[in-house]
């Protein structure tokens, strides 16, 4: 064995193209016998910041896991890792993954509340400022888009937060970090007609449901 073959997947990067690196293992001074050598390779050569060891973990193009303690020679074996088509896929969780909010009518009270959870990262989208999520929450109608020009966001104790704020500096506080501390979507449908139809002239996308079902009423208190 002679070459090995990895990507880099960080999260915070999964809307572009991973990066493929070659390892040529007999150019190295010492042997690199399991993934986990590898790991330490990557890290003492500071292709990888050091903080994001905790989060790093391997998987297989299939999706499937790989333990850091298998062998290379057998992954090579295997037909693992011996060219960019194989590469094995070097995990890196460098930003939170997921931001959790509830839908709070502020004209239903007594609704059931509602918690939904975003991933931050996707193939097509990078959700880096609470602002998109929130076009991506019209986008995909979760909300007709009569409510588009009455949402705002809010934490603990009904403060509010800026659309432009960015996802990471919530997160840092403690809010959005799980379905029993999320923020809030708040939706004053007072403000609404219950039969005012969608502006033809919205930027957003219609919801073709004349009548909006209630996700939630209430606020989490923590």
């Amino acid at each position: 064995m002679t070459e090995f073959w990895l990507t880099y997947h960080f999260f915070s990067r999964s809307h572009l193209q991973p990066t493929t690196q070659l390892i040529e293992l007999e150019r190295l001074d010492h042997k690199l016998a399991d993934l986990e050598d590898v790991l330490d390779y990557v890290f003492r050569q500071g292709y990888v910041d050091a903080k994001h060891r905790p989060a790093t973990w391997w998987e297989k193009k299939c999706g499937a896991k790989v333990k850091s303690s298998v062998a290379i020679e057998y992954l090579l074996t295997e037909g693992v890792g011996k060219c960019p088509e194989t590469a094995l896929r070097l995990f890196i969780e460098d930003i939170p993954s997921t931001l959790w909010f509830s839908y709070v009518f502020l004209n239903h009270p007594h609704s059931q509340v509602v918690v939904q959870r975003v991933k931050l990262a996707g193939v097509e989208a990078r959700f880096e400022r609470l602002a998109h999520v929130t076009n991506h929450v019209f986008s995909q109608k979760f909300l007709p888009c009569k409510y588009r020009s009455v949402v705002h966001w809010e934490c603990s104790g009904r403060k509010p937060i800026n659309e432009f704020t960015l996802i990471n500096d919530i997160l840092a506080t403690g809010q959005g970090v799980s379905e029993d501390k999320p923020v809030h979507l708040v939706i004053d449908d007072k403000l609404i007609h219950p039969n005012t139809p969608c502006s033809e002239t919205s930027s957003t996308v219609c919801s073709p449901v004349s009548t909006p079902v209630c996700f939630s009423a209430k606020h989490l208190h923590f």
